[in-house]
């Protein structure tokens, strides 16, 4: 078991330890994956469900992303007028950087970098990963990348058979539940299934 994945099954173990409240799940929309992108939206769920923020902001630099569009479905005119997520800066930090949560994510480092890019610095290293946990236990060979197969939220939402209801994936705030969903699902006991013979 290497090192990385050590990490993981003790987050996992350590994230049973925290209370509801202080288990923060999170996801964030935006307007790419490059170095100068930014934050659209931000969702942040507590463990038990309760939405805690639900955020929609305009960025600071960009003024359009056809690409990322395409898949998020928030366009310029969504955000035109809403505040850019450094004017909730302090409140944000202060949040994600408690020394008493556990930050949960799915990618939770793309999220985190993503926030950086942002003006929103997350140092806390209390975090699960929903996502490498996920691979982990699949353990699913990836020849192109080595290591195991990293999964999309929505594969990862079918295994456990999660309910979308109205709700469509890569928005923050359904990705955040069905985030939670699986993150709940992959600490409950798992029972092999034994033959009587």
């Amino acid at each position: 078991m290497t090192k990385a994945i050590q990490k993981w099954d003790k987050m996992t173990r350590k994230g049973r330890t925290f209370m509801l409240g202080k288990i923060l799940v999170f996801d964030t929309e935006t307007t790419g994956f490059r170095s100068d992108d930014e934050v659209l939206t931000l969702a942040v769920v507590d463990g038990s469900g309760t939405t805690v923020i639900d955020g929609m902001y305009a960025p600071a630099r960009k003024s359009a992303w056809p690409d990322a569009e395409k898949i998020n479905r928030i366009s310029p005119t969504m955000v035109m007028g809403c505040p850019t997520i450094l004017s909730q800066r302090a409140e944000l930090e202060q949040m994600f950087n408690d020394p008493d949560t556990l930050l949960v994510g799915y990618n939770i480092e793309f999220d985190i970098r993503l926030l950086g890019q942002s003006g929103i610095r997350i140092t806390n290293p209390n975090r699960h990963d929903v996502m490498l946990a996920f691979s982990e236990f699949r353990k699913v060979p990836d020849a192109r990348r080595g290591g195991y197969r990293w999964w999309k939220l929505t594969e990862c939402a079918d295994y456990y058979r999660y309910d979308w209801g109205i709700s469509q994936a890569h928005g923050a705030l359904a990705d955040t539940f069905a985030t939670l969903y699986c993150y709940k699902k992959m600490q409950e006991p798992v029972y092999e299934e034994q033959s009587l013979f």
